[in-house]
């Protein structure tokens, strides 16, 4: 279920309750607690859910972009191991985008890709914009990942978690998250 069809089954069991005469106050109170309380925990894990789906997309076009996306031979492990390690050596973007220059000349794919991946890390824009010129699934891959919404943005993770906030009915608005848990784990027949 998704977060609109949790809320609308959410609203309908709210409505069964409350046009429910056979219940006490307090039975009310405590169902409607309990209604609250697996609603919440499910629009929670429809957060979570979402949250993992879009981390392994981003981890997908990562290695898409700077990495591998299938298993790698030993050969071309310890190949990519040295020219990250050559590419971790630069410190100035200038040298960067020279070693990248020449790695792209002389056809070394990997090196001119670690090189790209530390200029990323570094922010030298101007080293990963010369490295997606010459390299359309990179440019690819990287505006796809420009689209998608920030994991490591707050204002995006606070707007994020707001869609999946259940507002508590009247009955029990007036009890924290905690209280309302508690109410709900009561045992109906002490209702």
């Amino acid at each position: 279920m998704n977060a609109d069809q949790i809320r609308a089954a959410y609203q309908q069991q709210l409505d069964r309750i409350q046009n429910n005469r056979a219940y006490s106050d307090h039975a009310r109170q405590v169902l409607t607690a309990k209604a609250w309380s697996q609603a919440s925990q499910q629009l929670e894990q429809v957060r979570q859910a979402e949250l993992a789906e879009l981390a392994g997309h981003r981890d997908r076009l990562n290695r898409k972009m700077f990495g591998t996306t299938g298993n790698a031979d030993p050969g071309t492990v310890l190949a990519r191991r040295d020219a990250a390690d050559r590419a971790a050596a630069l410190d100035n973007p200038r040298i960067a985008a020279e070693t990248l220059r020449r790695a792209e000349r002389d056809g070394d794919r990997t090196l001119a890709q670690a090189v790209a991946a530390h200029a990323n890390t570094y922010g030298w824009t101007e080293v990963v914009d010369e490295y997606a010129a010459g390299n359309p699934e990179f440019a690819d891959a990287a505006r796809e990942w420009n689209s998608l919404p920030g994991t490591g943005d707050d204002l995006w993770e606070t707007r994020h978690g707001m869609h999946f906030l259940l507002t508590k009915p009247s009955s029990i608005d007036r009890l924290s998250d905690g209280q309302a848990h508690a109410l709900a784990a009561e045992d109906m027949e002490a209702a």
